[in-house]
């Protein structure tokens, strides 16, 4: 600190206490304006300082504020009119005192609690779907490999095992969708073949072109054509880029909520489940409604009835919800008989797609005509 000097008394006179920074020791001190310097003055020393020489904290709300001092010193003061007064002095602490005034404001935090509710909600809704779409477009294919290769590893180590169907079934199968996608699809796909009375019957795409079948799946068919339908409106989900898309859409909510929030706990739950959970039925309405319509251009295009995807669809549905009332009543017998909590929220979320009526419908008026 500078050398005691002889000060002569300011209109600006702030109470508060010092910190020496050398001693834990608080003593009662004055800080005031005196030949165009700062002035402190405690019961035993007095310093003249230059306002270049010090750092005055910003105010918020009525908090003591803190002025630090050469040599580690801290001067602190519950009189933030004071400290502003002397700023002023000095032409400082303007972005300050604008700073507080706008604090202290009620109409203006109103408006800006509703445009910041406002922009939230439109980073979600607008701004989270369309970078998704651009982040998607541009992974590179090394990454959608890694991530659908993943995502398989993760299935077959918890949810999936070798399928049952004989090897001659599986070819047979093969062959009978050889056609279809050879004029259909634009990129390659990879079909494949799991046993999964946990999952039931489904069938799933991964970001890069694997479609996978239960057994179930299979079982629960009538007609070949029938699964034929089925791979149909999984290869437009391949086709449109849907897994990568809510891959990507699922990582930046997540982000912007941890952002937000600053809770890393929510991320580190998602990560425990594995790239499945982001993968398996994270589509949105919209995102099935367009397999839907590549579904049905295809099959039309390849002279197959759209009423196979009904059809299945209609008894998909029903064998789940024979499933969920299995599992229900399951539950209720033994509620703690499992601590896997992700398996189970995988499993809600792999058990069928959210199909409705209104969806069907479309595929019963192109059949009807």
């Amino acid at each position: 600190m500078p050398s005691m000097l002889a000060l002569r008394h300011s209109e600006v006179q702030i109470e508060g206490d010092f910190y020496s920074g050398s001693t834990s020791r608080r003593q009662q001190a004055r800080l005031s304006l005196a030949e165009g310097q700062l002035a402190l003055k405690t019961e035993t020393d007095a310093w003249l300082l230059d306002w270049e020489s010090v750092t005055v904290m910003p105010r918020v709300g009525n908090t003591p504020r803190y002025i630090h001092l050469p040599d580690d010193g801290v001067f602190e003061t519950t009189d933030n009119d004071g400290v502003d007064q002397l700023a002023r002095q000095f032409k400082r602490g303007t972005g300050a005192r604008m700073l507080h005034r706008l604090e202290n404001n009620l109409g203006l935090i109103l408006v800006a609690v509703v445009v910041a509710g406002l922009t939230i909600a439109g980073t979600f809704v607008y701004g989270v779907p369309v970078a998704s779409r651009v982040i998607a477009e541009w992974m590179p294919q090394s990454i959608v490999e890694q991530l659908g290769q993943a995502t398989l590893d993760t299935l077959d180590s918890g949810w999936m095992e070798p399928s049952e169907l004989g090897s001659d079934r599986q070819a047979e199968l093969k062959a009978h969708f050889e056609t279809y996608l050879a004029s259909a699809s634009p990129v390659p796909v990879d079909i494949n073949f799991r046993s999964s009375p946990a999952i039931g019957a489904n069938a799933m795409a991964l970001p890069n072109g694997t479609i996978i079948f239960t057994d179930d799946m299979v079982n629960l068919a009538q007609s070949d054509d029938e699964l034929k339908a089925v791979l149909a409106h999984e290869l437009g989900h391949v086709v449109h880029n849907h897994g990568m898309k809510g891959v990507v859409h699922s990582s930046l909510t997540l982000w912007l909520i941890v952002i937000m929030t600053g809770d890393l706990s929510s991320f580190a739950d998602s990560t425990v489940a594995g790239p499945a959970v982001l993968m398996n039925l994270v589509y949105s309405r919209d995102m099935e409604r367009e397999a839907d319509q590549f579904a049905l251009t295809s099959m039309q295009q390849q002279g197959i009835d759209p009423a196979n995807f009904s059809r299945i669809m209609r008894r998909m549905s029903a064998s789940h919800e024979h499933d969920d009332e299995v599992d229900d009543r399951a539950s209720q017998e033994d509620e703690d008989s499992s601590d896997d909590s992700w398996l189970s929220d995988l499993g809600a979320l792999v058990s069928s797609h959210p199909m409705t009526e209104e969806r069907l419908r479309m595929f019963d008026e192109a059949a009807a005509q």
